[in-house]
């Protein structure tokens, strides 16, 4: 392994020296103190061997004096393979800096998207983002979710929760907001956790109240998981439990998409019909202003008669515009992609907080349908809270 390594560092030759008297020849290298490695007959007259490339230039020399010819089928070496990499120099520095831009870019956030937003807008979502730090060019082993849950959380009211997961360069901030008319929590009602659904508990993170599961722990839907009766053995405190627990969860969905639409062509027909609403009584001044028989959209438009004072008048007048079409089959969309978008968009309207970790998907084609049955594995907050009556009933002592 060393000879081959000093061979390659000084550099050989392959070579074919052609001859009169070969053996002659031999003697005559031996003589000058030039080394031919695996000397073979190839011709009558022609000799192949291997050399050094410094012992390569004395038997030059010395064809040359004896009028023999020498050429040389191949050399290999260092200088040899440096010289090939010169020539390819700028593929190797556009592969030296494609390699250090794979290394490196992963670890910055080049790209950032907001999911789970309807009445926030993305916008407000990301400047809350920036805010905390997390923006174009942030090392994402610099952010911390629960820290940016926290600020994202203080600083945007209309939030539930938020959470930051990173693929690559990509930073996706998740978020869920609350419900329009959520009620204030009442911090004295004594609440139990339970699972909202079945699954293998992950994480947890008690806030409040006696944990009844642990990691690793299936839970089935309804089984409670704190409680808000903590037993400190002398005594049993009455609270609320609150807590954020994750469990590795399961969701079958089963979308279906006709194969055929039907699409709605305009046919230039409109009419227009008059009636008065007077009360609760309506008085048609039109003969069209029964029910249509073909199919149209129909645009009703009120027109109130004010009176001094802002009041206006118990009368109204109903203009009824009537704009008919035709039905024409019409190919459906892309099935397949439809109904995962649709499947997917499903599962993660019915999570409060988490990911989707996988999907297998069988779609097929029966009855001028696509259908496609959905099988998530999701990371989910199951944890719900529900309030906890400590006497139903009266309650006497006898």
């Amino acid at each position: 392994m060393l000879g081959r390594f000093l061979d390659y560092f000084r550099g050989m030759v392959e070579g074919e020296l052609v001859s009169a008297e070969p053996g002659q020849a031999l003697t005559d290298c031996t003589m000058h103190g030039i080394s031919l490695r695996n000397p073979i007959l190839a011709a009558p007259l022609t000799l192949r061997f291997t050399m050094t490339k410094a012992h390569w230039k004395k038997l030059q020399t010395l064809s040359e004096q004896r009028g023999e010819t020498c050429t040389m089928v191949r050399e290999w070496g260092l200088k040899v393979s440096a010289q090939r990499w010169k020539s390819r120099m700028p593929f190797w520095v556009a592969l030296i800096l494609i390699s250090m831009v794979a290394l490196y870019l992963p670890k910055r956030v080049l790209f950032l998207r907001v999911e789970g937003n309807r009445q926030v807008s993305d916008r407000e979502v990301l400047e809350a983002a920036d805010a905390c730090g997390l923006h174009f060019w942030t090392k994402s082993a610099q952010i911390r979710s629960e820290e940016l849950k926290n600020s994202l959380l203080s600083l945007i009211p209309e939030l539930q929760w938020a959470g930051v997961n990173f693929s690559g360069s990509v930073a996706t901030i998740s978020v869920t907001e609350r419900l329009d008319a959520e009620p204030i929590k009442d911090r004295q009602q004594l609440t139990n956790v339970i699972s909202a659904r079945d699954g293998i508990v992950v994480e947890m993170s008690i806030l409040g109240g006696q944990a009844q599961c642990r990691l690793g722990q299936a839970v089935r839907q309804g089984e409670l998981l704190v409680s808000g009766c903590v037993d400190h053995e002398h005594r049993i405190q009455y609270t609320q439990a609150d807590a954020e627990i994750y469990a590795l969860t399961q969701h079958g969905i089963e979308t279906v998409i006709p194969e055929k639409t039907a699409e709605k062509h305009y046919t230039g027909k409109t009419e227009k019909s008059y009636s008065i609403l007077l009360g609760r009584k309506r008085i048609n001044l039109s003969r069209n202003s029964g029910i249509s028989t073909g199919s149209c959209d129909k645009m009703i438009e009120r027109i109130t008669w004010p009176l001094p004072g802002d009041y206006t008048l118990p009368c109204n007048l109903l203009v009824e515009t009537k704009t008919y079409y035709t039905l024409e089959p019409a190919p459906a969309p892309e099935s397949q992609e439809t109904l995962e978008d649709a499947a997917v968009r499903f599962v993660k309207q019915g999570m409060l907080a988490g990911e989707i970790l996988s999907t297998n998907t069988r779609s097929f084609q029966v009855n001028g349908a696509y259908t496609l049955k959905m099988t998530s594995s999701c990371r989910e907050m199951i944890a719900r809270q529900q309030p906890v009556k400590l006497f139903e009933g009266d309650y006497t002592d006898e």
